[in-house]
């Protein structure tokens, strides 16, 4: 769970809380974005705002339209909100699609997230070696804990576990 927190610090870093812009409710009561042209980091503002507000639906509306931008952070902060049932239902393997969009983009919190969620089988067949791969990848870019995850989700340091127990 910490993982995921850590993506969304990561989001929130730098952002000052601006005033929402202006969401529609379609007839299903699910807001519907009025998008004129703004900017990448309006949206994001927007959206972390909302979030903040705990106004989920309105966050993954803001989330979307810069994960249709092919914004990396959008698409982790989906993958967070899914994970953690933010605005819909607790759905891991949405989470890790989204994870893998990102880290796709070599987003180093979206592969420290998705190398978390093979390390504990959540969303995902568990896979020690790809948890491995993906936190070393973070790592090089100095993503925090994902050196320490890389030597925890070893193969080689598992097996040296299981060896030394009595």
């Amino acid at each position: 769970m910490r993982v995921i927190s850590t993506v969304l610090a990561a989001a929130l870093m730098g952002l000052a809380a601006a005033p929402s812009a202006s969401a529609e409710q379609t007839r299903r009561g699910a807001p519907r974005l009025v998008v004129e042209e703004r900017s990448s980091a309006d949206l994001m503002r927007n959206g972390v705002d909302a979030f903040q507000r705990q106004d989920h639906a309105t966050a993954q509306a803001y989330f979307r339209e810069l994960a249709s931008r092919g914004d990396p952070s959008a698409e982790t902060l989906l993958g967070t909100m899914a994970a953690n049932g933010q605005g819909g239902p607790r759905d891991e393997a949405v989470a890790a699609a989204w994870f893998l969009r990102a880290a796709r983009r070599g987003y180093a919190p979206a592969q420290m997230a998705l190398a978390d969620s093979f390390a504990r089988g959540r969303g995902v067949r568990k896979n020690l070696g790809r948890a491995k791969t993906l936190a070393q990848a973070a790592a090089a870019q100095g993503q925090p804990g994902a050196a320490q995850l890389a030597l925890r989700v070893s193969p080689e340091q598992r097996y040296a576990m299981v060896l030394a127990r009595p």
